[in-house]
């Protein structure tokens, strides 16, 4: 999603921006920064701001504030957990916005939608597949990275399209005959992106993954 200022009231891109900054200064104050020095994955967080960035401004729209994209936030809680990749998203939006890709007005709300809901669920997600089903090394790529991504994905476009849909920006008849009816083209990829990545991190590197432990999903199995 890309919310521009024209569509939301005031009240709505002030309350996006009290929420989604109090949110990310919270987060940045207890985010475990340390973690990422002591790994040696500093150069891999900035990277992956930058790549995020780069991911976000390859989107295809319908209409404004209809946009597709993919998200690959899941990637990102998995690797780092759900504080660095919540600043994570935060650094790349902000940058997104600073090079005119995004209203600076919006960013808040953008924040809330396109960065703490999915950055959100995949956390609960993976804390879902973690304690309900088998710890087994498929269970984490297909369920955790590959299906909670797909989830993610389509629980962003549906929050925003209800949003435009309740302001009154765009009917129903469009937003699902025009934007949501092409939904699922766009989980499968964001599918394959994120387990494919996740795929790669486990075998290769698994020291940079925070979320994957062989004791947990290789170990005895």
């Amino acid at each position: 999603m890309n919310l521009t200022t024209d569509q939301l009231p005031p009240w709505l891109l002030a309350a996006g921006w009290f929420g989604f900054g109090l949110m990310v200064i919270w987060q940045a104050w207890g985010a475990p920064w340390a973690l990422l020095k002591q790994n040696g994955l500093v150069p891999l967080f900035n990277l992956t701001i930058l790549l995020l960035a780069g991911l976000w401004w390859l989107n295809a729209g319908v209409y404004e504030g209809l946009h597709y994209h993919l998200i690959c936030l899941t990637t990102v809680v998995l690797i780092f957990g759900w504080r660095l990749a919540l600043l994570a998203g935060a650094a790349a939006l902000l940058l997104m916005t600073l090079l005119g890709f995004r209203d600076l007005p919006a960013l808040g709300l953008n924040g809330l939608y396109s960065v703490a809901l999915p950055v959100g669920l995949a956390h609960q997600l993976h804390r879902l597949i973690y304690h309900r089903m088998p710890r087994h090394f498929f269970v984490y790529l297909l369920v955790s990275a590959h299906f909670a991504s797909m989830l993610v994905i389509a629980a962003v476009a549906l929050a925003g399209s209800l949003t435009l849909w309740a302001l009154g920006v765009h009917s129903w008849d469009r937003i699902y005959g025009e934007y949501l009816i092409f939904l699922p083209l766009l989980m499968l990829p964001e599918g394959f992106v994120n387990g494919s990545i996740m795929t790669m991190l486990s075998v290769l590197r698994p020291d940079w993954v925070r979320s994957f432990d062989d004791k947990d999903y290789i170990d005895g199995k």
